[in-house]
């Protein structure tokens, strides 16, 4: 999904293709509402500069659910990448980490490790009833820990990851409906991962994925 911003966008871009490690996979930017000029010229540049990238139009409020679904519908991969335009990757084979657990039969969803930009954690895995409802784990520990009982070095399955960067197979997604669009910005990627959940698929957040949110 995208709003003007188009610095945040080419940077995650550029880092994602730079670091992606697998080359068989499409990039769809989702543009929601842009009102700079820049924005639109910027979008004709990608095609040239980023293979398989293009722009497709959503019209209608922010709704971060509904935008991914419509997203989705133009996507002819079997694994689904959900990717904020604020990102950018640092870790290399990006999509060859994330891809060798959701390519599993009992995976169906997997989760990254975010920074925030002053190198503290921002996502290590979704434990729910923490905060209230759900909560990230270790969020503001310090890049470079192990973590509690060295849970931030550990691929593991947790109750859920944030859509900022989730990858899912397309069938399950499809099976699943998606997001739900009554969530329209938050706890949408708790409540998806929570249908995975009960679906009878695992939920792994790697950290072997790294990237800053």
């Amino acid at each position: 999904p995208s709003k003007d911003h188009i610095d945040d966008l080419d940077r995650c871009l550029t880092s994602l293709y730079k670091n992606a490690g697998y080359d068989n996979f499409e990039v769809i930017v989702i543009e929601n509402n842009s009102t700079d000029p820049a924005t639109f010229a910027y979008y004709e540049t990608l095609p040239s500069r980023f293979a398989d990238c293009r722009v497709v139009y959503y019209k209608g409020a922010f709704n971060f659910s509904a935008i991914n679904n419509f997203g989705a519908t133009f996507a002819e991969g079997e694994h689904l990448l959900l990717l904020n335009n604020d990102i950018e990757v640092l870790s290399h084979d990006f999509l060859r980490e994330l891809l060798s657990y959701s390519q599993r039969p009992d995976v169906g969803a997997v989760g990254a490790k975010l920074y925030y930009p002053d190198d503290t954690i921002q996502h290590a895995g979704i434990i729910t009833g923490l905060g209230g409802y759900a909560g990230h784990s270790h969020k503001y520990h310090k890049r470079g820990g192990s973590g509690y009982m060295f849970r931030l070095a550990t691929v593991q399955d947790f109750s859920a990851v944030t859509a900022a960067c989730l990858l899912v197979r397309t069938a399950v997604y499809d099976e699943l409906h998606g997001l739900d669009e009554e969530f329209t910005v938050a706890y949408n990627d708790v409540d998806f991962c929570l249908r995975v959940r009960d679906a009878g698929c695992r939920i792994v957040w790697t950290p072997y994925a790294e990237l800053y949110h």
